[in-house]
């Protein structure tokens, strides 16, 4: 893969449906693509902050934090203040706490609201290669903070009800695309949670049908694994790299570099 230059592209990952592995995923790309030598950026936009645990910052635990994603919502402090190293390999973080919840309250009256983090990333796009953007398990006001602040999004599915909620997701996308005059394009969806039963079947089928050129091949599969690597603070890639869901990942990490053209 080669790396991008001037200006970072941005990857959303977005699903309302809660459980659907988007923080998982998150982190478990931007490990792979650190490793390989990428510029990487994650922005946690969700009150739960896991992505911020998954790849090893607590801003509870950390006493030398300067700020969190909350400060950059409320103008408080720049991107680049607000930015810090995670101990993996080319990946930085502009971590979450619980306070972000008291933020999306006061989010909708202020100025530029949907365009926030868009704005406030601005400054050091040219900084990475690549910045990839959790949110969180709804459609509130970070959920669209995030898909305009992504040139693509991609949409994990883990069953029938992930897979129903995506038509709502994409109209909100391409709506807001309008209204902005933003690039936000859907780059694909993927199956997560896979395994042989005949639900999976039914929503790779379903999905096969509705997203016949945006379902990606690679599959992450239902593992242990993933709960585990959270729970140690670790990306999947890195907890168990000669895993097979590592090996998923890492062959999502590539359909999406070339669909991107990173």
């Amino acid at each position: 893969m080669a790396k991008n230059s001037g200006r970072a592209y941005s990857l959303g990952l977005s699903n309302q449906k809660g459980g659907a592995a988007k923080t998982t995923s998150a982190a478990a790309l931007a490990a792979i693509y650190g490793e390989k030598g990428f510029r990487v950026l994650g922005i946690d936009s969700d009150p739960q902050a896991h992505l911020s645990l998954q790849l090893g910052v607590d801003f509870l635990r950390e006493e030398t934090l300067r700020g969190t994603v909350s400060d950059l919502y409320l103008g408080k402090a720049s991107a680049e203040e607000v930015t810090v190293h995670t101990r993996f390999q080319g990946v930085d973080l502009i971590p979450a706490s619980v306070d972000l919840a008291a933020v999306e309250i006061n989010l909708p009256g202020m100025t530029g609201c949907d365009l926030r983090l868009r704005r406030g990333l601005e400054p050091i796009r040219n900084l990475y290669d690549l910045i990839i953007l959790d949110s969180p398990p709804n459609l509130g006001k970070f959920a669209v903070n995030v898909l305009n602040a992504s040139d693509f999004f991609i949409v994990p599915v883990d069953g029938p009800w992930g897979l129903r909620s995506v038509d709502t997701l994409l109209t909100l996308a391409q709506d807001n695309a309008a209204i902005y005059n933003l690039p936000t394009t859907l780059l694909g969806v993927f199956i997560t949670m896979g395994d042989r039963t005949r639900i999976m079947q039914g929503v790779r089928e379903e999905a096969e049908r509705r997203f016949p050129k945006h379902l990606f091949k690679s599959e992450i599969r239902r593992s242990t694994l993933a709960r585990e690597a959270a729970a140690l603070e670790t990306p999947v890639p890195l907890y168990a790299s000669d895993s097979a869901l590592a090996g998923d990942y890492r062959s999502l990490a590539e359909e999406i570099a070339t669909r991107m053209g990173l």
